[in-house]
């Protein structure tokens, strides 16, 4: 009886081992003879990765990150990845991982992804050693934490806080007033530019119209000169032309004719010269004979009753032909037939 309690405690403790050791097994990602890839990751900073953190492609686990460790020098950090199955993720151009946190629990992650969609991030370049291993070496990017985004907000807070000040300062009740006259003579510019506009347009109107005009001006004289035109060519065809040219030539005749009459004319010119002279000397005998009062013109000169008279018959004469070129028939009657 004692022999069968012992054997029944030692198989319970067994199974409790083989359970304990399956389970823990199990927590830790082991592969249970399923094939791994071990993937190599070049990130500036990891935030809050810790080992054994989910390895992602498209949201599903496909397995955990196995090593973090600093390269020498402290400018890069290289992570090991252990991926369960042959997955095809990509060359160390068009890959790219990003380590991001997992929940609001703290707990973090790294994903696979394809650069082209998530390019705002600022991947690690992969160097050209690297890409030569037999191991696929991709480069990350690390979203910041939480403790990254506070000091950020706290920094744009002391911004906002130098900007509101100088925002203050600038912005006074002087400020205010010189905004109000600002918009007041807007407002009187616009209201000007309005007036001058519609000005403007009265005055278009006003060159379309004159435009208009000159053009059915235009219009008839095009119409007035087709008609000469057709009458010019009405009169080549008759042969108005060489009459023309015929009354041309006989003008041309007549003025050859002309012409030598007046060079004859010109033998008599000493004569005509001489007889200027004798009658510029009885001009001046008359002007002599006026000035002294004889004559008709003389007491005309010097008498200034016969002055207003001879201004009162210029003043009827100027009446009378006022009247002929008001009322010509009255003293002209003309009958052609």
């Amino acid at each position: 009886m004692t022999q069968g309690r012992e054997l029944v405690v030692g198989s319970t403790i067994i199974v409790a081992i083989l359970v304990i050791a399956v389970g823990t097994l199990w927590l830790q990602g082991t592969n249970w003879g399923r094939k791994a890839t071990y993937v190599e990751v070049l990130v500036l900073d990891v935030g809050q990765l810790t080992t054994g953190n989910p390895v992602r492609l498209r949201g599903v686990s496909i397995g955990s990150v196995a090593s973090i460790t600093v390269d020498p020098g402290g400018d890069v950090v290289r992570l090991g990845l252990e991926v369960e199955g042959a997955f095809d993720l990509g060359d160390p151009v068009s890959a790219g991982v990003i380590i991001a946190p997992q929940s609001l629990f703290g707990d973090w992650q790294a994903e696979i992804v394809r650069r082209a969609r998530f390019p705002q991030f600022d991947y690690f370049d992969v160097p050209a050693v690297d890409q030569n291993r037999d191991t696929l070496v991709i480069g990350g990017y690390a979203i910041p934490d939480i403790s990254r985004l506070t000091a950020a907000a706290d920094e744009i807070s002391q911004n906002l806080s130098v900007l509101t000040d100088r925002f203050d300062r600038a912005f006074n009740e002087q400020t205010v007033d010189q905004l109000l006259t600002v918009i007041a003579n807007l407002e009187v510019v616009s209201s000007e530019i309005r007036n001058l506009i519609t000005q403007q347009a009265s005055t278009f109107e006003d060159v379309s119209a004159d435009v208009a005009r000159a053009a059915d001006e235009i219009s008839q004289a095009s119409a007035q000169a087709n008609t000469t035109f057709r009458e010019v060519d009405a009169m080549l065809d008759r042969g108005d032309v060489d009459s023309i040219l015929v009354s041309v030539r006989s003008t041309a005749a007549n003025i050859d004719r002309v012409t030598a009459q007046v060079n004859r004319s010109i033998g008599g010119l000493d004569q005509t010269v001489a007889r200027a002279d004798s009658a510029f000397g009885s001009v001046q005998r008359l002007t002599s004979r006026v000035e002294s009062g004889q004559g008709a013109l003389g007491r005309l000169l010097l008498d200034s009753t016969l002055a207003v008279r001879a201004e009162n018959a210029m003043a009827q004469l100027d009446s009378l032909l006022t009247d002929i070129k008001a009322n010509p028939r009255r003293y002209v009657r003309l009958s052609i037939f």
